[in-house]
């Protein structure tokens, strides 16, 4: 099948967001999807040793820092965060994350 709906359940909830983790892996070991929702509550920064990271936001306003330069997103942006940037996001909205190459959590650096 080449065709993968939504989850019905999430995948991972965490302070300010939450996702669902679409099942690719056997169609791609290259790529990652992820439907993240963020509720405005801060989020700590971080980077991404190996994946980049490419949010396309679905619904809502927020915005992304990202090396310390902030700009504001919306419903329509893409959002490109290559691997090794400090980033972080507030707001409420609604993306997909595609993540090359899937993201796991050994490759994450949670900065406060």
């Amino acid at each position: 099948m080449f065709v993968t709906k939504e989850p019905k359940n999430y995948s991972f909830e965490k302070p300010g967001h939450k996702g669902k983790i679409f099942p690719t892996q056997d169609l791609s070991d290259k790529a990652q999807f992820i439907l993240v929702e963020c509720n405005g509550l801060p989020e700590s920064a971080m980077r991404q040793r190996e994946c980049d990271f490419c949010y396309y936001i679905l619904e809502g306003t927020g915005y992304f820092e990202i090396n310390g330069a902030r700009e504001n997103c919306g419903a329509g942006d893409l959002v490109v965060v290559p691997a090794g940037n400090e980033f972080t996001y507030k707001g409420k909205m609604k993306m997909l994350l595609n993540c090359m190459p899937p993201w796991n959590e050994a490759q994450e650096e949670i900065i406060i």
